[in-house]
């Protein structure tokens, strides 16, 4: 087996189970050190395989895939991935602008962009909703002082970011709602989706959403605002109405049926017409 501390540092090493240990280790040695990002998404899609995991179905087997050492692997690649780090630091320079006192990353992961914002704005409080963080990712929380991991949202946030969250769970815009009642008004919700299979855990029902998403939150009382990165910013704009983003988001799953054979330069503002006449 190679020796995992040519590429994760030992203490950390220490904080990973064996029997994960011996998988990054074949990983590894299958590429020779960290794999490329399409290298990574292949390796998610051989897991969700091996666990027979079905998109229509949440059971048993999505849990044990959310809990493969696949995503050990993914947030120690993000951590050192060009292109992750370019987007991360778009968006802790957008949050830098808002000058929040409270900010809360839901889905937070490995908690890297929490981190970059902690130590960016030592004066917020950063808080990463998981449930269940991986030991590494508390030991590298635990070095930032103002950020912190908790299991769920309590309180009122001035600022909230979920980036790659939402097309991986089977109602979005439940998740949404469930979130953003924790936003104050006025508050901002930075969120960046990829409604497209570009891997198997991206959860086929929620791509209808790729041209509709901003339509369905505007109506739910989140406003669109600014794009940052490959993300949009949302602000609270009052009372969350979940029922009128189902009233949309039953027409686009319609709509989709059209949309999903055109390009997205035509699909994208027939949508934005066709939503708005009903």
């Amino acid at each position: 087996m190679v020796d995992l501390t040519h590429w994760i540092a030992t203490d950390e090493c220490k904080l990973i189970k064996e029997d994960d240990q011996r998988w990054l280790a074949t990983v590894f040695e299958r590429f020779g050190g960290y794999p490329d990002l399409e290298q990574v998404w292949n390796l998610m899609d051989e897991s969700w395989a091996e666990l027979i995991c079905d998109p229509f179905v949440t059971n048993g087997r999505i849990a044990a895939y959310y809990s493969h050492p696949v995503w050990v692997l993914n947030g120690l690649f993000i951590e050192q991935h060009a292109q992750s780090l370019y987007h991360r630091q778009r968006f802790v320079d957008w949050v830098i602008r808002q000058s929040p006192r409270l900010v809360a990353e839901f889905g937070g992961g490995f908690g890297g962009l929490a981190r970059m914002i902690g130590q960016a704005l030592p004066t917020a409080e950063v808080e990463v909703i998981e449930p269940h963080p991986h030991p590494i990712a508390i030991a590298r929380a635990e070095k930032t002082e103002n950020v912190r991991y908790r299991p769920a949202l309590s309180g009122e946030f001035d600022v909230m970011i979920a980036t790659d969250v939402f097309e991986h769970v089977p109602d979005p815009l439940q998740m949404v709602a469930d979130t953003a009642k924790h936003l104050r008004m006025g508050g901002q919700y930075l969120i960046a989706n990829c409604f497209a299979a570009v891997i198997l855990c991206h959860l086929p029902q929620t791509f209808h959403f790729r041209y509709s998403w901003d339509f369905a939150l505007r109506v739910m009382g989140l406003e669109p605002r600014d794009s940052v990165a490959y993300g949009r910013v949302f602000v609270r704009t009052g009372q969350l109405n979940l029922d009128a983003a189902r009233a949309v988001e039953k027409r686009s799953r319609t709509l989709w049926h059209i949309t999903r054979h055109l390009p997205g330069q035509v699909a994208r503002p027939l949508t934005k017409i066709l939503l708005s006449f009903f």
